[in-house]
């Protein structure tokens, strides 16, 4: 099991964390951990792959939604 965090800006309130998430997880991401800092507009989703081949399925997929802009 792989464990990566995933860091996102452009996080004003939880709707957005949401929206984030939604993409990860529709991407193959599980998502075990969430964090908001509102004040500082930065969300942290916790993401568990099974093996490196589905962690890069997931970034493969997930380059193209429209979360991907807002993740570091």
């Amino acid at each position: 099991m792989l464990e990566q965090l995933l860091r996102f800006r452009e996080c004003e309130h939880r709707g957005d964390l949401d929206a984030y998430a939604r993409d990860v997880a529709r991407c193959g991401g599980n998502i075990i951990g969430r964090e908001l800092d509102a004040a500082a507009e930065k969300g942290y989703l916790t993401v568990m792959f099974s093996s490196p081949a589905d962690r890069e399925a997931f970034w493969e997929k997930f380059k193209q939604t429209d979360s991907a802009p807002f993740c570091s």
